[in-house]
């Protein structure tokens, strides 16, 4: 619990810090994209590497990845149901905040530095959540919202897909699985060295990105759509922990996973289908610290 508590800390402590170069000008916000440039294309890859290398992959593993779409599909469509009868924009902002996970940039940082055995079902659960956020929530929510923003083609679906180096870094892992091949140590030890700075710059990214400044109105809409999501939340979490035939890691993965923060890409949807980029990016930031929390609280009861 105590390496919990502090790992957490930590992360508060390096948010906080990206947060204050920018208010005090030695950075800004938009440099947060080169750091997330260096994210996805070294530090995460390198980390889905070192996660997933000598993993044996089984049933569980299989159970995950569907779980990640289907989660996804829940979450979706409930969010669409209970806002019907609002305007398009609004329907698809709740269905956007409800549906898909900040993995990459938030739940396997969160996760490496005490409990890297999680990250291949984690990574696994992902490869699910990325078929949604890349393909299958967009097509939800045109359907549900009589919009028309962001349906492509399979084509187009799996290209971006393939655009995204963890998705692309997990497949070959798991093909590398399947066949039975290791990364020797060698190598490993090279990657080992990218993938030690990925928690840091990843917490260091959000704060630079972190907005805290809203309206009141739009501080009333925050509240409702993140009170629906966690509270979802916290119920599949229960559901997952207590209710499937899962070894104890899976499940406390599935915890982890339940509260993450909402997703990059599901952010930028929210303002494709009609919002503001600063209320996205509000709602973005305060999902973040309440994930924070709520995984802190979940592994200290748990562990």
């Amino acid at each position: 619990m105590g390496a919990v508590l502090t790992q957490a800390i930590s992360f508060l402590l390096v948010i906080l810090m990206g947060y204050l170069f920018k208010v005090a000008g030695i950075l800004e916000g938009k440099d947060g994209h080169t750091v997330s440039k260096i994210i996805l294309n070294l530090t995460l890859p390198a980390t889905i590497i070192i996660g997933f290398n000598t993993i044996e992959i089984d049933s569980t593993l299989v159970i995950m990845i569907s779980l990640g779409l289907l989660t996804n599909i829940l979450l979706v469509s409930f969010g669409g149901f209970i806002w019907r009868k609002k305007s398009p924009s609004d329907q698809a902002l709740m269905m956007f905040s409800q549906a898909g996970y900040n993995i990459g940039n938030f739940t396997i940082p969160f996760v490496q530095g005490f409990f890297p055995q999680a990250i291949p079902f984690i990574g696994s659960f992902d490869t699910g959540n990325a078929l949604m956020l890349f393909g299958g929530t967009p097509l939800v929510a045109d359907k549900m919202t009589g919009q028309n923003r962001g349906s492509r083609g399979t084509k187009d679906v799996i290209l971006g897909l393939f655009r995204s180096p963890s998705f692309s870094t997990y497949i070959v892992m798991i093909i590398l699985a399947l066949i039975n091949i290791t990364i020797p140590e060698s190598i490993l030890s090279v990657v080992r060295l990218f993938a030690s700075g990925n928690a840091f710059l990843s917490m260091f990214m959000i704060g630079l990105y972190l907005e805290l400044s809203i309206s009141r109105v739009d501080l009333a809409k925050v509240a409702k759509l993140l009170f629906t999501r966690y509270t979802l939340a916290i119920t599949l979490a229960v559901v997952f922990y207590f209710l499937l035939p899962l070894p104890e890691i899976v499940r406390l993965s599935l915890v982890l996973l339940a509260l993450a923060p909402i997703g990059t890409v599901s952010t930028i949807n929210m303002v494709v289908y009609g919002n503001r980029a600063s209320f996205a990016g509000f709602l973005s930031s305060i999902s973040i610290i309440l994930s924070l929390i709520l995984m802190t609280g979940a592994l200290a009861l748990i562990l």
